[in-house]
């Protein structure tokens, strides 16, 4: 059965799932079932290749078969989801994470240049680090408590509960004295000159 939300901790599975393919895979495993044929069609990707990436994903498990029908004489398996939202958390401690975590923060900051702000490159860096460290582990956190409500949460849109756990999550933030020093120092960094 289909859950909600799953969360996943395992960095050797973060990792599986951050590959290009497989990350298109599970986008569009989101809205319907599909076949391989199907995903290879819309992915511009041979069916081994796709076949080989579900494989991959079915071990880790992220994707099921969900449904077969026949086809004449052979049997087309519809492939899906495990769950409607996953988490994941970049900051695990395993170092390629972590290196990954925080290259997404550089892009951040070619932006904020864009925009006209002036600041250390290194020290902004470090701090929204530290902040989004924060963040993860208590959208990690309110993400397992989510995974085990699984059957109350059926009602609500994937939209909802993403939304409710950004919330959640800021609420937490809100609460913690260190979180609010960062951001504090966050406000003084970040300004336009």
């Amino acid at each position: 059965m289909k859950k909600k939300v799953k969360v996943i901790t395992d960095p050797e599975v973060i990792k599986l799932m951050l590959e290009d393919t497989r990350r298109q895979i599970l986008r569009l495993l989101r809205s319907r079932e599909m076949t391989i044929s199907q995903l290879s069609e819309i992915l511009g990707k041979t069916p081994q290749t796709v076949y080989h990436h579900i494989e991959k994903l079915k071990e880790a498990g992220l994707v099921e078969v969900k449904r077969t029908e026949m086809k004449g004489n052979l049997v087309e398996k519809y492939y899906g989801r495990t769950a409607d939202v996953f988490y994941i958390n970049l900051y695990l401690g395993d170092e390629e994470l972590r290196y990954l975590a925080k290259s997404k923060l550089k892009t951040k900051l070619e932006i904020f240049k864009i925009l006209g702000y002036k600041f250390d490159e290194e020290e902004l860096l470090n701090l929204m680090d530290k902040i989004t460290e924060k963040e993860h582990s208590y959208t990690t956190r309110i993400s397992k408590e989510l995974e085990e409500k699984g059957e109350a949460l059926k009602e609500f849109s994937n939209e909802d509960i993403i939304h409710a756990v950004d919330w959640l999550t800021m609420a937490e933030l809100g609460r913690d004295g260190e979180a609010l020093e960062l951001l504090r120092k966050l406000g003084e960094i970040l300004k336009k000159e």
